[in-house]
Parts: structure tokens; sequence; C-alpha cells
């Protein structure tokens, strides 16, 4: 789906799989055994379908500001979602629900760079306290010079109130996804990338999970 000139989200007939940073989001939910999940950002919604196609027992919150991209997802899915799409700001809805989900990922843009807002100690402090006491955040940064600078600024925030990661991505994807744990051990994590249920081929995604790095502030 591409909107205002960007590429907003990718689905593939036939797979579940996209071969992109989508990808890197599905192996989170075998984590645990019914996660409680939010999203924010739907785009045209392969995160959701995804998760859905994959781990039917997952209950699914999505979070979109952007009235506009939200009545498309149903074209460019070309059904309906089971979540439950929630008009509204991202940040408001996590300070509202403190305690409530296991993985919380962050996938919000205005074309090609994430808000402002969400390079902010208020968006740490309200995921942190949307999370459940075992937890995950996951973020992807789009690595334009401004999403290089911002996220480095951010890592180091973040370290303040999780462990945080860096998976072992190409940097032919154009994009960088962190993992923030939250009373989540790291060798745990690392060992969950062979974990989806996919018949299809996801060796890209076991080797970013096994070879991810303990992140240090430096881009990669």
């Amino acid at each position: 789906m591409i909107y205002n000139s960007t590429v907003f989200s990718r689905i593939v007939e036939g797979r579940i799989l996209t071969g992109s940073y989508w990808d890197y989001f599905l192996p989170l939910p075998s984590l645990f055994e019914n996660p409680k999940i939010l999203i924010i950002g739907l785009g045209g919604g392969t995160i959701p379908y995804q998760i859905e196609s994959i781990y039917p027992n997952a209950i699914i919150d999505v979070i979109e500001i952007d009235e506009a991209i939200a009545s498309m997802y149903k074209i460019f899915v070309g059904k309906n979602l089971k979540s439950n799409i929630i008009l509204g700001d991202g940040i408001e809805y996590m300070e509202s629900h403190g305690d409530t989900y296991n993985i919380v990922i962050l996938d919000a843009y205005v074309d090609d760079n994430m808000p402002e807002e969400f390079f902010s100690d208020r968006m740490i402090n309200a995921a942190s306290s949307s999370l459940t006491g075992n937890g995950v955040l996951a973020i992807n940064y789009t690595l334009t010079s401004l999403g290089i600078a911002n996220s480095k600024k951010l890592t180091k925030s973040l370290s303040r109130m999780f462990e945080v990661y860096t998976l072992s991505m190409p940097p032919i994807s154009g994009n960088r996804v962190v993992i923030c744990l939250k009373g989540i051990d790291a060798g745990k994590l690392r060992a969950i990338g062979g974990m989806p249920k996919l018949k299809e081929e996801h060796a890209y995604i076991t080797k970013a999970y096994s070879n991810m790095d303990e992140d240090n502030q430096e881009v990669i």
C-alpha cells in the first residue's frame, strides 16, 4: 500500500511473510501463551494480518490516528481484521491503559519519518507503564538521516527503563528494529526466532534474533 508516495504496507498474495521489516515482529507473540498486543500505527494492516494468521489466540488492539488510513486497510488486506482498530493518539492511549499489554509494537509514521513525539521521554514512560511486568516494546525505525539521529538519542533514553537490543538485519532493508525488554531474559528472546508456526522459509528471522546485539547506540 502506497500512501503519499510512501510504502506503508506490503502483503504478498498466498504468503504470510513479506521479506521485509514487518516479518521481524512475528516471533514475539510466541513468548506468551495468550498474548495481548498493542500496535501503534495501522498502515495497511500488515502486522495485525500476519499475527492473526499465526497466533489465533492473540488479542490485538491497533491505534491509528489517521482516519483516512484506518478506512483503507480493508481494501488492502481484502477482508476485515479480527483486531480491534481504535482511532486515537498512541501515547495518550498507552497512558490510560497501564499494566495491560504483553507486547507494544511501535510503527507509526508520517511519510518516511516517525513523528517527533514518539522519540520523547513521555512515550518511553507511557510504553513502560502500558506493559505488564514481563513485556516487550518493539520499534521500527526507518534509516533516513532524521530516523538515524533520533533513534540513537532514543535508545539511550530507552536503556534507562529497558534492556535494549538491535536485530541483525540486512542494511539494504532500510529499517532498524529495536527490541526493548522489560523483565524478560534476553537468552529466551534469542531462541524465539525459529519458533513461529510458519511453513514458509524464515531463516533470516531466526538469524536476526540469534545474532541480535545489545544496543550500544552505534548506527548499524
